[in-house]
């Protein structure tokens, strides 16, 4: 879906439930404090926003609530590296995401008195474009600069998690399932370790050692189709591109192949040449490579380098980042509680024992230093994914957008009601309220997804695959409605579940509060 597609879309949304007086645009929120009230009404969240009215003006402005939904996801902030000799490079060296800003000024047409060959270090229009990174974003930008008859260095450091999968959208020939569809195949979900769910099917898979076999020839067909599917042995350059860690592993990073044309095809031609190096230094439109010292001619640096896990948002006062459970703060969970969990996830899950290294993504700061460019010390720390365990009892906080997943639609549309029944009518969820459990199943759930996805965005947030209908199941158990939502047992088990299968949950909780009030009203009598 186009972004102008989307733009309409979610015009017509605010306009339709008529919302769009409660938005407000062009405002950038600064720091969120957690502090007393006025006049002893409780705690409450004080919001510092800046608001540019026009170009050049802005207005600072504060917002007071009780009740605080933050849902910035996880692609508010692009990660962006520092280089040694970056000041002195000269060429363009931006984030994929201001690749729309760039293209027209990368694709125009070479000016012929605009040659660098002659000079070292000089700009030329005729030289190649260089992409970094492995995911999909690099994908695209690889092949929207390829597909235009340019040439394009592909870097990729040896030191993340390497390319990602990448699949057509129907899989399996010739049985042609569609990839999205099978997470929320129920029954599939069962090939796929899960530690919020427990069934005597899921327990002889995953606990001996015939079922472990039978586990590990499923994710290995799926890996062999992609394999067989995109040829990556055809070509010297295209064999660089097969994956490092196998598709059990990495939660999302896998993606569908969506290009008009055949991506391989630009490789095999000659256009795009991979390069497995980390990024040594800048020169004035040079990249100076780890691999041996290559030096890349280049007109231009395109950073595919995903996301930073903050949502840029400073939380006051000192501790309340810890509080919350961000990933670069102090760990809010005893440590013991931690090991206990994960020794409890390694005995009823003992193939997540197996999983690779996690991996941390660095470059060299100017001064030559390998550094860090971001944190992340655990897991981000919430109770049903939504819902910091150490602020259960408030009643006053949840995050939206934190889980990775296939189907984040479904995702938004069961975590907002859960979110909201939680923050105005918290008594009525169907789940433990004493806080020492709450702690101890957020270690278990949040500890689960590090090692279940350690190739992937487990190590610091919820990303999951497979196991998104038991997530499903257990937000719906919460309020209290039913889990199976198709007609048949059959359908239940084997039928995709799609959005239809989901509408109309706010009028459901509705009924089944309706009632239950009903109820204590005719016992209280």
């Amino acid at each position: 879906m186009s972004g102008r597609a989307m733009h309409e879309y979610l015009k017509a949304y605010a306009a339709h439930f008529g919302i769009r007086d409660k938005i407000k645009l062009n405002c950038k929120v600064d720091s969120v404090e957690y502090c007393e009230g006025d006049h002893g009404v409780g705690k409450e969240w004080i919001i510092k926003c800046t608001t540019t009215t026009e170009p050049g003006h802005e207005k600072s402005n504060t917002i007071r609530t009780r009740k605080l939904i933050l849902a910035t996801g996880l692609t508010s902030q692009p990660r962006i590296p520092t280089f040694s000799g970056q000041q002195s490079f000269g060429a363009p060296l931006f984030h994929a995401k201001e690749f729309a800003r760039y293209q027209d000024t990368l694709f125009a047409k070479p000016s012929n008195d605009n040659r660098g060959d002659q000079h070292e270090g000089t700009r030329d229009d005729h030289a190649p474009i260089t992409v970094l990174g492995g995911s999909k974003s690099a994908w695209d930008t690889v092949y929207a600069c390829a597909s235009k008859g340019h040439r394009v260095n592909w870097v990729i450091r040896p030191s993340g998690t390497g390319p990602a999968w990448v699949s057509p959208a129907a899989i399996f020939s010739p049985f042609n399932l569609l990839l999205e569809s099978l997470p929320v195949v129920r029954a599939l979900g069962w090939f796929s370790p899960c530690a919020w769910v427990s069934h005597p099917i899921r327990n002889f898979l995953h606990r001996t050692w015939l079922g472990s076999i039978i586990v590990r020839l499923f994710w290995a067909s799926l890996e062999w189709d992609m394999v067989r599917v995109n040829r990556y042995s055809d070509h010297e350059e295209t064999a660089k591109l097969r994956p490092w860690f196998q598709p059990f592993w990495v939660g999302t990073a896998v993606s569908i192949i969506n290009f008009p044309g055949d991506f391989f095809r630009l490789i095999r031609q000659g256009l795009v040449k991979v390069h497995i190096a980390d990024v040594e230094r800048l020169e004035p439109y040079r990249v100076v490579l780890s691999n041996g010292g290559d030096t890349l001619d280049t007109r231009a640096l395109i950073l595919c380098t995903g996301w930073k896990v903050s949502p840029g948002i400073r939380f006051l006062p000192d501790g309340t980042e810890q509080e919350v459970g961000f990933p670069w703060a102090a760990d809010p969970i005893d440590q013991e509680l931690v090991r206990e969990a994960r020794k409890d996830i390694y005995t009823r899950l003992p193939m997540l024992h197996t999983g690779p290294e996690r991996r941390t993504y660095h470059t060299k700061n100017e001064e030559g230093q390998t550094h860090t460019n971001e944190t992340v010390l655990h897991p981000f720390r919430l109770a049903r994914f939504i819902v910091p365990p150490g602020l259960w009892d408030d009643h006053s906080i949840a995050f939206l957008g934190t889980v990775t997943t296939f189907n984040t639609p479904l995702v938004a549309e069961v975590q907002a009601l859960w979110a909201l029944v939680y923050l105005d009518h918290g008594s009525e969820l169907h789940h433990h309220q004493d806080k020492e459990s709450i702690v101890s199943e957020t270690a278990l759930h949040t500890e689960f997804c590090a090692l279940r996805s350690p190739a992937g965005h487990g190590v610091r947030t919820a990303d999951f695959v497979f196991e998104v209908m038991p997530y499903f199941d257990l937000l719906l158990g919460d309020l209290g409605l039913r889990t199976a939502r198709k007609g048949s047992w059959w359908e239940n088990l084997f039928v995709p579940h799609l959005p239809r299968d989901y509408a109309g949950l706010v009028e459901e909780w509705k009924v089944r509060r309706s009632i239950s009030q009903e109820g204590q009203k005719i016992k209280t009598t």
